[in-house]
């Protein structure tokens, strides 16, 4: 009798971890077919914006318009799109959204201005700025506005913050590091 519920103990452990590994793999699969999704929407996202701005990732001039405050949005692909930021040397061209959408592979809005200053825009650590950490003082960012308006910055310093009070840079991207500080890229205008 013992071998009996031995066998059948084996049987269904072996069933259990055949539908765990399957539950597995097809989580891995969604995750996969996410992230793609999400790569695709970003690719559309920049399509539409090289197509309304031409100039969009082939100068790092400031176009000299003014601008507007606050942030004009657009609609592409039923996402609220307030620009773009370019850091030529990162190679990174990334949509930039109004507040409330996230998603990997956009950077997000979240509070200021180019016009007035202390402009803070916040990314994924494991996915659109992955590469942040490389960038270095002297480095140009370009924040493109949806009418063109093209913002120059150079990158003045990296560091950990954890209270926002502190910060003066007129540009910062960041991204979370743990519940309690973000890295933080600042940048200040290019006159």
């Amino acid at each position: 009798m013992k071998k009996r519920r031995s066998g059948k103990t084996k049987i269904i452990a072996a069933i259990v971890l055949l539908v765990l590994v399957a539950a597995f793999v097809a989580g891995g699969k969604l995750w996969v077919n996410s992230r793609n999704d999400s790569r695709r929407k970003a690719d559309r996202v920049i399509a539409e914006m090289k197509r309304v701005i031409p100039e969009l990732g082939t100068t790092t001039e400031p176009s000299g318009s003014p601008g507007r405050d606050p942030l004009p949005a657009l609609d592409v692909d039923r996402i609220d799109i307030v620009g773009c930021i370019e850091i030529p040397i990162l190679d990174l061209l990334a949509p930039v959204t109004a507040k409330g959408y996230d998603n990997e592979f956009f950077i997000t809005y979240v509070k200021g201005s180019p016009v007035k200053g202390h402009l803070r825009l916040n990314g994924g650590r494991s996915d659109v700025f992955k590469q942040l950490t490389k960038a270095n003082p002297g480095d140009k960012v370009i924040f493109t506005d949806v009418d063109g308006v093209r913002y120059v910055y150079t990158v003045t310093t990296q560091y950990h913050l954890k209270d926002w009070a502190k910060s003066d840079n007129d540009l910062l991207l960041t991204y979370e590091v743990d519940d309690k500080t973000d890295f933080v890229l600042g940048c200040d205008f290019e006159e």
